[in-house]
């Protein structure tokens, strides 16, 4: 059975805390959900992305953590980390996307005129990348000495 914390398994987890959490910190405020501006149908799509975060936060948890009842092989949990890293990187691709649609601001005016996702998301992306990166190379390793 492989740790349960690695090095590139806790660069994964990270990101999905912030997967999971960070949509609500930085949303359920008078800029997004309690923005008495916002129209019903805009705080629909915040609800959405912020379950969808809360959706693949647990997801990827669940494939990083939870084992499967017979010991996978360093492959099967190679598929595993890869489809985690797949859906936390969709996640902020997908979001950074948001700003290619019309009419589309990184903020509302009445907030300033900064872009923390264009600064934020791509860190964020570039930690999951790291993580399965280190998570990849200890799995092949580990099916290295199984083969031996």
């Amino acid at each position: 059975m492989s740790p349960a914390f690695t090095p590139g398994k806790s660069l994964l987890l990270l990101v999905n805390l912030i997967t999971t959490i960070g949509p609500f910190l930085a949303d359920w405020n008078e800029t997004h959900i309690h923005n008495p501006t916002w129209p019903p149908h805009a705080r629909y799509h915040n609800g959405q992305t912020m379950s969808m975060g809360l959706f693949i936060g647990l997801i990827t948890f669940y494939a990083l953590f939870i084992t499967i009842p017979s010991t996978p092989s360093p492959q099967q949990q190679l598929t595993h980390l890869t489809w985690v890293l797949v859906l936390q990187t969709m996640i902020y691709v997908s979001s950074l996307s948001g700003i290619l649609y019309p009419g589309a601001l990184w903020m509302d005016p009445e907030f300033g005129d900064g872009r923390p996702q264009l600064y934020g998301f791509p860190v964020v992306v570039g930690v999951a990348w790291v993580g399965w990166w280190v998570e990849r190379g200890r799995l092949v390793g580990e099916g290295k000495r199984k083969r031996v």
